[in-house]
Order: C-alpha cells, then sequence, then structure tokens
C-alpha cells in the first residue's frame, strides 16, 4: 500500500458520518479518484482502518469515526 493511497483512506473516512465500511471508503476513493493503479483493495482498507487511531470498530468489518 502507497503513501497516496494512505492519504486518500484518512480523506474519505474524515469525510464520512456514521458507520462505513472498507468498501464502502474504497468506492468513495473510486468515485473521486478513478480507477488508477495505486489503489488498493477493500481488504488493503480494512487493514488501515482497524490500525487508525481516529476509527472504532463497531462490529465485523463495520467501523464508526470516534468522536474528537
Amino acid at each position: 500500500m502507497n503513501t497516496l493511497f494512505k492519504r486518500w483512506i484518512k480523506e474519505a473516512v474524515d469525510s464520512t458520518n456514521g458507520d462505513f465500511t472498507s468498501k464502502t471508503i474504497l468506492d468513495k476513493i473510486i468515485y473521486k479518484k478513478g480507477n488508477k493503479s495505486s489503489i488498493g483493495t477493500a481488504p488493503a482498507v480494512g487493514w488501515l482502518l482497524a490500525r487508525m487511531p481516529n476509527v472504532e470498530k463497531v462490529r465485523e468489518g463495520v467501523y464508526r469515526r470516534k468522536e474528537k
């Protein structure tokens, strides 16, 4: 996973309200950026979401942004 894709994931999470999945985030990135070679897969998005400090896991495959 490259740095550009990580930044796009963080931007998509910041612009998302409520519960979301890694597929939802990937769809947002593809809609905004198009289908580029630097875009990864939904499991790669889930891997990063599980490690982000501002995201909490609600249940299997579902995440939510933590309130500040």
